[in-house]
């Protein structure tokens, strides 16, 4: 995979709630690099797999949503809540959350 963006996941957050047409001219279609903190690990409705990734913060109304396919899910089975992890993606925009497709764990 090329060379991420290293971004901090606050900033990304806070750019996202601030002005979403400016966060997507600068992040959107790019391929990024952050760490945060593991909220939670689910499937969607077309059962894609799917880490969700704040702060840290309790209520935190936006987060990173990164999808991975089958061949990383084992890997993020493994995760837990609360876990530190620096993942990398490429961002696709806001809906609710950034939404982070094509991701893989970088340290866990």
């Amino acid at each position: 995979m090329p060379d991420a963006k290293q971004v901090e996941i606050r900033a990304l957050l806070a750019e996202y709630t601030d002005n979403e047409v400016r966060a997507d001219a600068a992040f959107k279609g790019k391929l990024i690099q952050t760490t945060g903190v593991v909220d939670d690990v689910k499937r969607d409705v077309l059962n894609t797999v799917y880490v969700v990734v704040g702060t840290g913060k309790q209520y935190e109304v936006r987060r990173v949503q990164c999808f991975v396919d089958e061949d990383n899910a084992n890997t993020v089975a493994s995760l837990t809540k609360g876990r530190r992890v620096t993942i990398r993606g490429r961002v696709k925009g806001l809906m609710m959350n950034v939404l982070v497709e094509d991701c893989e764990l970088v340290e866990l």
